[in-house]
């Protein structure tokens, strides 16, 4: 006679449903407001240059036409994530950038106070090798 063991499958238990996430019903509809914001931003620029510089730097091409209809209010055209870091890359700004990174709760740091983070980070691993230092010495009684 067989052994019949019952075994029950708890891995999915384990995992988070697919859709148990703390996302709000349009919590992420941001297109709108990006559209809105590089449209700002283009202001005073030649969108003919604008779009020749985008297709220069995407290898894309991109005509003036089809660059006001991705900036313009209507949903069926929407900037490509590379469009959007073209015209930041064009205006010189990383407004753009920032605004994507705040439904995240992120930070675009401008690239002149990269080095304050760097120092933060070695002051940091300073703290670490300096703790340890003196707990090998405590242990050692060499203070």
């Amino acid at each position: 006679m067989a052994k019949s063991t019952r075994k029950i499958d708890t891995s999915a238990s384990k995992q988070q449903p697919l859709f148990d996430t703390d996302l709000a019903e349009g919590s992420l509809d941001i297109v709108l407001g990006l559209k809105q914001l590089l449209s700002r931003l283009l202001q005073g620029f030649d969108r003919y240059l604008v779009a020749a510089q985008i297709s220069k730097a995407t290898l894309k091409d991109i005509s003036k036409d089809s660059l006001d209809k991705l900036l313009s209010s209507n949903p069926d055209y929407q900037p490509s994530a590379v469009q959007v870091v073209a015209i930041a890359k064009v205006v010189n700004s990383l407004e753009p950038i920032q605004y994507l990174a705040d439904p995240l709760g992120g930070y675009v740091l401008p690239p002149e106070d990269g080095d304050l983070v760097e120092m933060a980070r070695l002051q940091e691993e300073r703290r670490k090798i300096d703790q340890r230092l003196q707990q090998i010495q405590a242990k050692r009684g060499l203070r």
